[in-house]
């Protein structure tokens, strides 16, 4: 996708500069607005004149506007609060508009109310270009990527910027008409070209987040088919606690197992008994065990039909955006395209972002940014969340704030490190032991016995764990827990959430 043709000829930037150098070049700066890839100019004036400056792969740009940017641009492209560009440039007058001699670099040349110059060289060649602010004695105040190109890293000479004259202002072009408003003719086709790279760019993170999200969907329903077929139906406990009943009178107390008949089929049956407990409390048991299979297969296969709703709702709004109309389809401008993708994205917001990339792409779809997550978080098999503290601090938030009572907890034995939780959903029985081992390898990795061979990790409910009074951020200690030995490290199927 190309950049429209007055953004690729030196002489026509010369000229488009010329056009605009005696009605705006001595013109005090009205407002400033920047963000990662572009800056925005605002002009004092009845006009509402302003130059736009983008540094953005495939549509670098320099414009000049006059009234408001396209709602859809203006929502692709939000202003930083914190960007130093509007601080730099605070109070200053535009005394000069040029390009670089056979080169397609733009010169803008300010003046501070103290009277020190300052240059803005703004780069329209190459991909991504660059933005320089220079100080008057070619130190560089400012640029969107460093180090600058050559050409940017010298203040222009004065010979550049043409003649000087009222307040340092450049009037070596006729202006028959004094400061009459000098359009932009080739500005709207740029603003259409730059929302159509902006659109493909967004269309491409959003496809990507979706596709992430759509692996990540089937590798749990896979994961989650393969618990199910694995999960005791509860039936074999409950045809032994049955003939156990029907037989509980014959049993001898002390009795550590017997044979009966399935009262279904007539079918042997070998049962263990626990000798310390009496015939009822064995028969007890039996039907507990027949009772929790039966609950654990049935949330089980819960999951399994909410993994593949989320893999099919995941599916339909993939093949929806790769419906949704493209600038390169005849009859759909740039703007058309950003608008429509941005109000699907908006729609769409729960299923088009991931963690990975869902606060950058919310933002420039113009929805509110989310606050960054704490704690490092690792997927285990697709379906457990473990959260890994970065700090003392935030050990302390995680283990004592975030975490449920019934969640794993994790830590090196012995050792400074990381917390760890395994997020159970307060069903810890239901986590296998080799979802602990994994976490606890990650555990290990996180604390000051990484580079050990096998390192010795604890792990408890969250319930047992206790901070001391008055004891620093960080320090815990356990009422009850269970020995691992793991090799420190990212076990297989251990996946960065």
């Amino acid at each position: 996708m190309s950049a429209p043709g007055a953004f690729a000829d030196p002489a026509a930037l010369a000229e488009r500069l010329a056009r605009w150098r005696v009605p705006y070049g001595d013109r005090p700066l009205f407002r400033v607005a920047a963000g990662p890839r572009w800056v925005r100019l605002h002009l004092a004036g009845d006009e509402r004149f302003c130059l736009l400056l983008t540094t953005i792969p495939g549509a670098t740009l320099l414009l000049g506007l006059t009234g408001r940017l396209p709602d859809a641009l203006a929502a692709a492209l939000p202003a930083e609060r914190d960007h130093p560009l509007p601080a730099l440039l605070s109070g200053a007058r535009l005394t000069g508009l040029a390009a670089l001699p056979g080169e397609r670099v733009a010169c803008l040349r300010f003046v501070r109310p103290d009277g020190s110059p300052m240059h803005l060289l703004h780069q329209l060649f190459g991909s991504p270009g660059n933005t320089v602010l220079l100080d008057g004695g070619g130190r560089c105040l400012w640029a969107t990527r460093r180090p600058p190109h050559a050409l940017l890293t010298e203040v222009p000479e004065r010979s550049v910027y043409g003649s000087a004259g009222r307040h340092g202002a450049v009037a070596d072009v006729a202006d028959d008409e004094g400061t009459a408003e000098v359009p932009d003719d080739n500005a709207a086709a740029a603003l259409d070209h730059l929302a159509a790279v902006l659109a493909a760019e967004l269309r491409a993170r959003a496809g990507a987040a979706l596709g992430r999200r759509l692996r990540a969907a089937d590798k749990l329903c896979a994961h989650r088919q393969r618990d199910l077929e694995g999960a005791g139906s509860g039936d074999e406990h409950r045809r032994r606690a049955e003939a156990l009943a029907a037989h509980l009178h014959e049993l001898k107390p002390g009795t550590a197992r017997c044979e009966l008949a399935d009262l279904r089929d007539g079918a042997p049956l070998v049962i263990d008994l626990d000798p310390a407990q009496s015939p009822a409390a064995n028969l007890n048991a039996l039907f507990h065990r027949a009772r929790k299979a039966e609950r654990g297969r049935e949330i089980i296969a819960a999951n399994l039909a909410n993994a593949r709703s989320d893999a099919a709702a995941l599916r339909a709004a993939l093949e929806e955006l790769e419906s949704l109309p493209a600038p390169a389809v005849a009859e759909t401008s740039g703007l058309e395209a950003l608008a429509t993708l941005q109000v699907w994205l908006s729609e769409r917001a729960d299923l088009a972002t991931d963690g990975g990339d869902h606060a950058g792409a919310a933002r420039r779809a113009g929805a509110p940014e989310e606050a960054a997550r704490p704690f490092r978080r690792y997927l285990i098999d697709g379906r457990w969340e473990v959260w890994v503290g970065r700090s003392s601090r935030e050990n302390d938030e995680l283990t004592h704030g975030a975490a449920h009572s019934r969640d794993l907890w994790l830590h090196a034995h012995g050792s400074a490190g990381s917390h760890v939780i395994v997020r159970t959903g307060g069903r810890p029985d239901l986590v296998p032991r080799a979802v602990v081992e994994k976490a606890a390898a990650l555990a290990a990795l996180h604390s000051k016995a990484r580079n050990a061979s096998l390192v010795s990790v604890i792990w408890t409910e969250k319930r047992y764990v206790r901070k001391p009074r008055k004891a620093p951020p960080g320090l815990a200690v356990c009422l009850q827990d269970h020995t691992v030995m793991v090799a420190p490290g990212i076990a297989p199927g251990v996946e960065p959430a």
